[in-house]
């Protein structure tokens, strides 16, 4: 498999995670129960406007697993590399969306991060834990199909 191939498959991971988040926080917030919504505020914050914020995040989280496993030492050992992709799959979790105005208009300044990214710890580390999964099953797969 050439090496940009699982790149891209890393992209497309942390894409899927960032939507994903987001689908499963805005249930939880919006229901109070586990499942899938996909948040829509008309004229403040459209469905497009979700998958481009997750596209974004993503795009960030690829860019700091690259230069980890680039430019450091963790690139050198799988476990190193096992790192890197937890704290990218967080750090997209962080960035992605839903943006909080969809919640409300009366964040404070610190608030998002408390209470949407801290305070849901249930999905986003397991989340974060498939992501490795994840790309250890694409290397495997991509290992022997060479």
């Amino acid at each position: 498999m050439s090496r940009l191939l699982p790149r891209f498959f890393d992209y497309l991971l942390l894409v899927a995670t960032a939507a994903l988040f987001g689908a499963c926080l805005t249930a939880k917030l919006r229901t109070g129960s586990y499942g899938l919504e996909i948040p829509d505020a008309p004229y403040m914050y459209e469905r497009a406007d979700f998958f481009l914020d997750a596209a974004f995040a993503a795009l960030a989280g690829w860019l700091a697993l690259w230069a980890a496993e680039r430019f450091t030492r963790l690139g050198r050992s799988v476990s190193g590399r096992a790192a890197a992709g937890f704290v990218a799959a967080l750090l997209v979790i962080y960035l992605g969306p839903p943006d909080p105005r969809v919640f409300g208009n009366t964040w404070g300044r610190w608030e998002p991060t408390f209470e949407l990214f801290l305070a849901q710890w249930d999905i986003a580390l397991p989340l974060a834990a498939a992501v490795l999964v994840a790309r250890w099953a694409i290397r495997r797969i991509g290992a022997t199909a060479a």
